[in-house]
């Protein structure tokens, strides 16, 4: 991006999305490569499924206490836990907390893939939260709102490849765009996929005039030239509650998602998206998406800068700063509503 209004198409060889994901995973904690939003973290706690099933790392001078703090929730119980003894004590400077790097959730644990929390580790995660030190946590797929002290976290874009790949310089406003919306999402076998089944079974059915179904499940690259031919995209939660990374390229595409309100989208607020309450037949139609897409376009695509200030709030110098707020404040932000 430039001062001059032109789109810079550079700017996915030089800016960095938001993105949360550690990896690789699954092969102990010690073996992580830290990037993202644990990368500027003063402390990063990772968690992993093997052996060694935590690991501390200090990204600050010896003796110089963290500000600001990642919690790696790949092995969300024992993560938690841990954290609650072995770091916490360290703590002498208030501080931030940042948690993610998983689709578990925070505070009470609904993904369908791992157990609940009990009233005991969820005790202890009301213990991190009621830290006199704590001046903020922000949690990627948060479960609850309107809790002190806890705002989401979108997880933003997973990607361990070229960062050029994952949009289109100069992509279309969305005025040039069918009003039609993309329902291209991935099923699997498991609970947790059974809302994107019925997603699917709608659009093919009732909305079937201005949804567009591919026949299969598409490569990676026809996926997201697809995202650049529509006017919306499905963005349908799996296990988990945040709509990315399917969200994030969909923006960085040009394309709006289409997602369902929760506690975690609340953090998707000031984006432009398309909210659902719940994924029912009679949630959208072409009305309200004609509606809806003349209003993002007198909202964000106003201007010879459109393009960057659309792609601005995607990026990790974005959320970084957000994070950092109640630091510069010296108390904790407003609960997201």
């Amino acid at each position: 991006m430039n001062g001059s209004g032109t789109f810079d198409r550079d700017w996915g060889e030089r800016t960095e999305p938001l993105n949360t994901r550690l990896f690789p995973k699954h092969q102990g904690a010690d073996k992580y490569q830290i990037t993202g939003i644990a990368k500027r973290c003063d402390w990063v706690f990772l968690s992993d499924t093997q052996e060694p099933r935590v690991h501390l790392i200090k990204q600050t001078p010896p003796h110089q206490a963290p500000q600001t703090l990642f919690l790696s929730l790949r092995s969300p119980a024992i993560a938690i836990e841990r954290f609650a003894v072995e770091v916490l004590p360290q703590l002498t400077r208030p501080f931030v907390l940042v948690s993610g790097s998983e689709d578990a959730t925070i505070p009470r644990q609904v993904d369908l893939r791992w157990p609940s929390f009990g009233k005991a580790l969820q005790d202890i995660v009301d213990d991190i939260r009621s830290h006199p030190l704590l001046l903020h946590w922000w949690a990627e797929n948060l479960d609850t709102q309107g809790l002190d002290r806890l705002s989401p976290l979108p997880l933003g874009l997973v990607t361990t490849g070229d960062r050029a790949s994952w949009f289109s310089p100069g992509f279309s406003s969305l005025g040039s765009r069918p009003l039609t919306a993309l329902c291209a999402h991935r099923v699997r076998g498991g609970d947790q996929w059974a809302l994107r089944k019925s997603v699917s079974a709608i659009a093919a059915t009732h909305w079937a005039s201005w949804a567009y179904r591919p026949g299969e499940e598409v490569p990676e690259q026809e996926f997201l030239n697809l995202l650049q031919r529509h006017s919306f995209v499905f963005c349908v939660e799996g296990g988990g509650l945040d709509p990315s990374p399917k969200a994030w390229l969909a923006l960085l595409n040009g394309a709006v998602p289409i997602i369902r309100r929760n506690a975690t989208t609340a953090a998707y607020s000031s984006l432009p998206v398309i909210y659902v309450d719940e994924w029912q037949p009679d949630a959208l139609d072409r009305a309200r998406l004609r509606a809806a897409r003349t209003d993002i376009i007198s909202r964000f695509q106003s201007g010879t800068d459109w393009r960057d200030r659309w792609l601005a709030p995607l990026t990790l110098d974005h959320w970084w700063s957000r994070i950092c707020e109640p630091l510069k404040a010296g108390r904790s932000l407003v609960p997201d509503s």
